[in-house]
């Protein structure tokens, strides 16, 4: 696992893909990758404490904040139930999508792209779906996309675009399912409509082209303003612009 930041109170790794946050006895993740590292390096101390904040998908990589006590745990749950925390995510998506389209909140340009939809969990299936504002287990989901550049992979000629995700609100598989609906899937994303793919190999679920790129808090025990980007896994270097 590789560590951006380490801190006796936190910590800020660059999770891999097909890695599982967090997961049952037996069964790799996040969690116990660390614990192995950390025990590894003090076999003789008690198991390190390995609290986890926030999540990504198997299928996802990059930043995470990872607490190493229960009160930095419990301080940066609060920054995330109370939306104090700035993520970030980057995406290779399907089909074109203008620059002039798309802004972040807050830019001078006109017209950001902010896509707001209905959407819930399908009950007991590990998906969700777009869904009326009456539907049972509705949740308004929110976004903002800004263009980066068109680009496409090595031997294919279908128009990709790279693209940066702001969420203003938490969902499951909010910005799968929000970029497939609003006809841009996410590049390898299979479950939702993708009909490229993005890496191949042997995989529990096959990888998809979003990355946590960048995340924003406040130190647990200081409260400094802090910013951490994670670099891209080597897949991300196929991507050719178009100029």
């Amino acid at each position: 696992m590789q560590i951006l930041f380490e801190h006796p109170w936190f910590l800020v790794v660059n999770k891999p893909v097909d890695l599982l946050s967090q997961a049952i006895d037996g069964i790799d993740s996040v969690e116990t990758e660390l614990i192995r590292q950390f025990t590894s390096l003090e076999p003789e101390s008690a198991k390190p404490f390995v609290g986890l904040p926030h999540r990504l998908d198997r299928v996802t990589t990059g930043v995470m904040v990872i607490a190493r006590n229960q009160r930095s745990l419990r301080r940066l749950c609060d920054q995330f139930a109370t939306r104090k925390v700035t993520k970030k995510y980057h995406a290779v998506v399907e089909n074109p999508l203008l620059p002039r389209e798309c802004v972040l909140p807050h830019s001078q340009k006109p017209d950001p792209i902010r896509w707001e939809d209905c959407i819930r969990k399908i009950p007991d299936v590990a998906k969700a779906e777009i869904c009326s504002p009456d539907t049972e287990g509705a949740r308004m989901a929110v976004m903002h996309v800004r263009w980066i550049k068109e680009c496409r992979l090595p031997d294919s000629d279908i128009p990709l675009t790279w693209i940066e995700v702001e969420l203003e609100t938490g969902r499951m598989h909010q910005i799968r399912l929000q970029c497939s609906h609003h006809g841009h899937p996410i590049v390898g994303d299979e479950l939702y409509g993708s009909k490229t793919i993005w890496q191949s190999g042997e995989f529990r679920q096959a990888p998809i082209a979003l990355h946590a790129r960048s995340i924003e808090f406040y130190h647990p025990q200081t409260a400094e303003h802090l910013y951490f980007e994670a670099p891209y896994p080597p897949t991300w270097d196929r991507c050719i612009e178009v100029v």
